[in-house]
């Protein structure tokens, strides 16, 4: 009896499906808008989602992930709520922790050298013996690190990442044992990672041992990742490491006054709450985009089924039920569903490519974005969600009241259910208006961000510049009067190529975060332990100010003159002047920094060092003439287009120090673009989402119009007879639809002052509530719709009245 009951039902189900095709294919015009709505909504659903599920969601690829934990060390009272670590804090914590094992690392790169191919940078890991063990990596080839290869003159090795042994040596299993030159230095390669390992940056290319030296405890550059041993919990080990801290602020008052730790989960680290943030936003936008297109194709089987209502009068009046009827039209709207889905998914493919594009090549996991089971079951899941949810309104309302009823309207003027019809069209449409108004603000307020911090002053002028790095290794050149040597003459050479106006460098560009070092004020109170004064530093070459740009406030620039064996001299910013002589003058004061006596000469303009929204922070240009810098950024201003000096400079470098590889070459405004970049993302994506609401919202507004002037043919027919005009007829659907958009946009005006208080984190200094914004989408919403009005006003303009009079 029951597999009888289930064979019926499997019968009914496929008969349902068979009228919802023939049904369909009569109306090839509703298929292919609904089809190609809901395609876009999905698109950018299962795009967002991949995107936000294999970034935000999944767990680390690691096993037992969740005991995986990364340390900062930490200063509250300086304001340091995460700075790197010291060499000597490291060592403490790892002998005295009995919570974790740890294992510091810190990002490298090298000149690497070898038979295969011309010389490259490298990007690579310094890392401890337990580094690859704590995270659980596979070695695939050879092996890891051994204990004994953090000592000094013992890590002369290299393990490799996949991604590198197939680009760089093409695959070759010979590779263990295989001698490659970085910075200089032979070194062995011992291993060849699993593909899936790419950490700490997707772009790694391979790892080698991290020696530990003894040095000063205010050298700080290291990171910690460790694994919790059996039994242990975040708590403990965060009041374990806690407790260490305070012993070794006790025992070293001089480096570690107000130290302390944080002990956090890795997946934490490496997924940010602000891209937990906006991975939720972004799928809040997506969602209202597909609820969009929902409404669009809700409409669509609206009108169909105000224009079916006499064939389904008919059916019900031969005894097909209420439950039937509505059964078959889910049906279709579950067979556009799933046209939808199959065309949605084909579209996230191209998707999934556009968004790796504006991604940063860094950003955690980007480079494992692609389709899976697991999204295409999510697609399915929408697809099927979104055909209920676009078609239960239309058939529960087509087919509620009276339908033998409808038979007698469907033969009159429409009556009750045409009215209900239209409300429900009209609710619609408000509502699309709304969700593309609050996608639009959204999306207007980041834009205007992203343009305030695009047009904020960065300090320096990266036009008509050409910008490369050097590095000169302490193996290949030890003698560092041979670098300053080097360095000169090759600037020499670049400052003698055609177009070249100046040629300078520096060893870090602005835009790129920088490096701390205390000092103190000659003259000045001694500072209290703990509280020592912290600023950027910079080696700078002679005419970097006019390389870059940068306005000389005060004082005398650096010179040829500035260099070894000539009194130490620096330039100082105005923030770091404002900083001890607010009201003084900073020429010809002293500072001491690196046990070295400073001689201030010149202040210049603030830079922004660490982003176009983030304040100037104080800094210090030394002469790199007097403490060589080995791995200079060059830069060479051009009176013209700087990229074809590109050539021309590879050759200056390779005529003096064959074998180095340039890298890092590109416009200085290149180097802008990339550094920016991040901040730029989420105005990217919210502005393509409004765009395809506000698509759709008007493809909604089109229709209710149209099918209005449709259904109120007769109406205008008369009016024209009773001597209305073209203009008033007109206005008559203009006014309609400027009305739904003006409620709309009111509706949306009252959830987007709600929305946007969550966005204050992604707006770079534009007020959440700016009324510029509010206004101009506002206008330019409505004014959208009154365009999409165009069309069928002037239909209307067209009614004949003699064909309404007969009709009637």
């Amino acid at each position: 009896m029951k597999a009888g009951r289930k064979t019926v039902t499997m019968d009914t189900l496929l008969r349902d499906l068979r009228f919802a095709l023939r049904s369909l294919r009569r109306s090839p015009g509703l298929v292919a808008v609904a089809t190609l709505s809901l395609a876009l909504g999905i698109a950018v659903n299962v795009t967002l989602f991949a995107a936000v599920d294999i970034m935000l969601l999944r767990p680390l690829p690691f096993p037992d992930p969740d005991r995986l934990v990364h340390l900062w060390s930490t200063n509250p009272s300086r304001g340091w709520d995460q700075t790197s670590i010291s060499m000597a804090d490291f060592v403490d914590w790892r002998r005295q922790s009995r919570t974790l094992t740890l294992a510091a690392y810190r990002g490298s790169s090298f000149n690497l050298s070898d038979d295969t191919e011309a010389p490259m940078r490298a990007v690579g890991a310094r890392v401890g013996p337990d580094f690859f063990r704590i995270l659980g990596a596979t070695v695939a080839l050879g092996r890891g690190f051994s204990p004994e290869e953090e000592q000094p003159g013992r890590d002369a090795v290299a393990v490799i990442s996949d991604r590198f042994w197939r680009e760089r040596f093409e695959a070759d299993p010979g590779i263990i044992g295989r001698t490659i030159r970085l910075d200089g230095q032979a070194v062995a390669v011992v291993g060849v990672m699993e593909p899936a390992f790419t950490f700490p940056e997707n772009t790694i290319d391979l790892w080698t041992p991290m020696t530990v030296i003894e040095e000063s405890r205010d050298s700080r550059y290291l990171r910690v990742v460790g694994r919790l041993q059996p039994g242990a919990t975040l708590a403990s080990a965060q009041a374990e490491l806690s407790g260490i801290a305070r012993t070794l602020e006790a025992s070293y008052p001089g480096s570690n006054t107000g130290m302390g730790v944080q002990v956090m989960r890795l997946h934490d680290e490496v997924v940010e709450p602000e891209a937990r943030q906006a991975g939720t936003i972004c799928l809040v936008a997506v969602f209202f985009v597909l609820l969009i297109a929902c409404a669009n194709v809700a409409n669509l089987l609206l009108a169909r089924g105000a224009a079916r209502s006499r064939e389904l009068s008919v059916r019900a009046a031969l005894g097909a039920g209420r439950h039937r009827l509505v059964r078959e039209l889910l049906t279709e709207s579950l067979v556009l569903a799933s046209l939808g889905c199959v065309l949605g998914v084909a579209g996230s493919i191209w998707g999934l490519d556009l968004f790796r594009s504006i991604m940063p090549s860094d950003f955690p996991r980007v480079d494992q974005l692609a389709l899976d089971g697991r999204i295409l079951v999510y697609a399915v899941m929408v697809s099927g969600l979104a055909g209920l949810v676009f078609g239960t309104a239309p058939a529960l309302q087509v087919t509620s009241g009276g339908l033998t009823g409808a038979l007698a309207e469907a033969g009159g003027r429409g009556g009750s259910t045409g009215l209900k019809h239209r409300r429900l069209r009209t609710a619609f449409v408000v509502g699309e208006v709304a969700l593309a108004q609050v996608l639009l603000i959204s999306a207007g307020l980041m834009l205007k961000g992203a343009w305030r911090m695009q047009t904020e002053p960065t300090g320096f002028d990266a036009r008509q510049v050409l910008a490369f790095g050097l590095t000169l290794g302490s193996r290949e050149f030890p003698d560092s009067t041979e670098v300053t040597l080097l360095q000169e003459t090759l600037l020499g050479k670049l400052r003698a190529l055609p177009g070249v106006t100046v040629a300078s460098g520096m060893s870090q560009l602005p835009l790129t975060g920088g490096n701390g070092a205390y000092y103190t004020v000659e003259g000045a109170p001694p500072p209290r332990e703990g509280e020592r004064p912290v600023t950027q530093h910079r080696g700078v070459f002679p005419g970097f100010t006019t390389a870059l740009g940068i306005g000389l406030t005060r004082g005398r620039d650096l010179t040829e003159s500035d260099r070894t064996g000539s009194s130490p001299v620096m330039l100082v910013n105005e923030t770091f002047a404002r900083r001890h002589w607010p009201e003084g003058d900073p020429v010809g004061q002293r500072i001491v920094m690196a046990d070295i006596t400073w001689e201030i000469v010149g202040v210049v303009a603030d830079v922004r060092e660490f982003g176009t929204d983030d304040p100037a922070p104080p800094i210090v240009y030394y002469p790199a003439l007097q403490r060589p810098v080995r791995a200079p950024q060059f830069v060479i201003r051009t009176s013209g287009d700087p990229v074809p000096l590109a050539g021309p400079v590879r050759e200056a470098v390779g005529s003096i120090a064959p074998g180095l590889p340039v890298y890092s070459l590109r416009t200085l405004e290149e180097h802008v673009r990339l550094a920016s970049q991040g901040p730029k993302i989420m105005p990217k994506l919210l502005g393509s989402f409004g765009a395809m609401a506000l698509v759709l919202a008007l493809i909604g507004v089109y229709g209710v119009m149209a099918y209005t002037v449709t259904q109120r043919e007769r109406e205008l027919g008369i009016r024209r007879v009773l001597g209305a005009g073209q203009r008033q007829i007109s206005w008559l659907v203009l006014g309609h639809g400027l009305r739904l958009a003006a409620i709309g946009a009111g509706v949306g005006l009252v959830i987007a002052l709600g929305v946007t208080r969550g966005l204050s984190t992604f707006l770079l200094g534009v007020s959440a509530f700016d009324p510029v914004i509010f206004t101009t989408v506002s206008l330019a919403l409505v004014g959208a719709a009154l365009c999409a009005s165009v069309v069928p006003a002037r239909r209307a303009m067209t009614v004949d009245p003699g064909v309404a009079l007969r009709a009637e």
